[in-house]
């Protein structure tokens, strides 16, 4: 066998970076068609609706889900505003924590999940956006309920 032939159908279907790849395409498009059975839809903000719109275009929904179900990252439904339990502790997700873990990830890492979430370089008003979506899919109770 010639060690510089082209490469075989058969051998670039078997090709790790090939099988990688289509793993993380069937990921993304699990993922991003949702689980189902995560209740109502959430009425979005014009802010939310943008910051929804940055999550798909720069990836988070590969990772992250809306409806609740567990992924390779934590979920972003009832994120906003709740106890996070940490690595090494717990702390409150407030919009100082949430932009934080967009901008330095690998500092509070949540329990439970490894700490793989790359850095992101967002502009002020896609992050501003993004944590518009985070409150959206965070509703506060109603008083009385």
């Amino acid at each position: 066998m010639d060690r510089f032939a082209p490469p075989t159908r058969r051998s670039l279907l078997a090709s790790p970076l090939v099988v990688l790849a289509l793993a993380a395409v069937l990921t993304v498009v699990v993922v991003a068609c949702g689980s189902g059975g995560g209740g109502p839809a959430v009425k979005l903000s014009a802010a939310g609706k943008r910051g929804q719109t940055v999550a798909g275009n720069k990836g988070c929904v590969a990772c992250h889900t809306s409806t609740g179900g567990r992924s390779t990252g934590p979920t972003w439904k009832g994120l906003a505003g709740s106890t996070v339990k940490l690595e090494g502790g717990t702390t409150t997700a407030d919009d100082a924590y949430l932009r934080r873990s967009v901008s330095d990830p690998r500092k509070d890492v949540v329990a439970g999940y490894a700490n793989i979430m790359q850095p992101y370089k967002l502009t002020p008003r896609e992050l501003d956006d993004l944590i518009a979506y985070l409150h959206d899919l965070s509703p506060k109770p109603k008083p009385g309920s």
